[in-house]
């Protein structure tokens, strides 16, 4: 997908891969930090088209190790209700580039 322009843009997070835990209301993010910075409070931009992104809050940021690989991760977590993870695991959100904003809506 393309990025939209983003005035406020602080980094990119290079998403891996997603999931949720509805149980918890929580939608997860794993993936690196291609460039800049990400910071809790902050926001992933989702690329719906070329005009248009969906703000995802970032709620906490864990780094994550995983077995045989060199290469360390970072776990975005986002408090979601559960309209939003179900918006989320149907747009199977992975192997993508997105821009991190200072600013977005909840």
């Amino acid at each position: 997908m393309a990025n939209v322009d983003h005035p406020n843009k602080q980094g990119v997070f290079e998403v891996v891969s997603s999931f949720a835990i509805k149980r918890r209301g929580e939608f997860y993010f794993l993936g690196q930090i291609k460039e800049g910075k990400l910071e809790v409070d902050w926001y992933l931009n989702i690329t719906l088209n070329s005009s248009l992104a969906l703000t995802i809050k970032v709620d906490t940021i864990e780094d994550i190790e995983i077995t045989g690989e060199k290469s360390s991760y970072k776990l975005i977590i986002s408090k979601e209700d559960p309209e939003m993870l179900d918006l989320l695991l149907g747009m199977s959100i992975e192997n993508e580039y997105v821009d991190v904003t200072i600013n977005g809506e909840d």
